[in-house]
């Protein structure tokens, strides 16, 4: 996991929840598979490993969702550039999202989004990281 840029976690939810994240209060998450974009601009490692860490304090709106949610694969994104917003707009075209999610610090209307169908999610996260002009590293 060396390296910075951004990435998009694919996360299943195995069913319907109500979840308190933070400052959104309570949420319901719909059963299904979630593509969240994040940065990691100082570096994967640090992040990534937090992300994928069971005993930590919540801190950002995906730390509560992933108490009851599996990340399945993580896809990154090499760059120096900021693109995660590029992410989230293109998957706001194809998905439902949750709103206000993970946008906390930008004008997006969400960084988390889902679907029924975990294949079609994959591969269109595959397909945006590639329009962009990079090439995704799936772990």
């Amino acid at each position: 996991m060396a390296g910075k840029g951004s990435y998009i976690l694919l996360i299943s939810l195995p069913g319907e929840q109500a979840i308190s994240v933070g400052s959104l209060k309570t949420v319901c998450f719909p059963r299904g598979y979630y593509a969240y974009v994040g940065s990691a601009l100082g570096g994967y490692k640090a992040r990534l490993n937090r992300h994928l860490r069971a005993d930590k304090r919540p801190r950002w709106h995906i730390d509560y969702l992933l108490r009851e949610a599996s990340i399945n694969e993580m896809a990154l994104c090499p760059t120096t550039d900021r693109v995660e917003c590029a992410m989230a707009r293109a998957l706001s075209q194809q998905f439902d999202s949750i709103p206000g999610f993970g946008c906390s610090d930008c004008r997006c209307c969400s960084h988390l989004f889902f679907t029924a169908d975990n294949e079609e999610l994959k591969a269109e996260v595959i397909s945006i990281i590639k329009r962009l002009g990079i090439k995704p590293v799936v772990i």
